[in-house]
């Protein structure tokens, strides 16, 4: 399971950690007075809008998290 946390300064920053992993980094991660947990991801490999879980256990395995950008626009159909 990944816990994915939102940072409390920029609502376009993301950050996913493994729910069960107690390193150092998912520590600060959890602690961290800028990052609000927003949610939990089934940490399968599937894709989703604007999350990678395949990419996301990659980077976690070497560094412990996995940051992270969305953008959202909204866009209008045009005729």
């Amino acid at each position: 399971m990944f816990e994915i946390y939102r940072s409390k300064q920029n609502p376009q920053h993301y950050v996913a950690i493994r729910a069960d992993d107690m390193r150092e980094n998912p520590k600060g991660i959890r602690e961290s007075r800028n990052l609000a947990l927003m949610t939990r991801i089934a940490d399968d490999d599937a894709k989703r809008i604007a999350f990678d879980g395949g990419e996301a256990m990659s980077r976690i395995a070497r560094d412990g998290f996995y940051a992270f950008a969305v953008t959202i626009q909204v866009r209008e159909h045009a005729e």
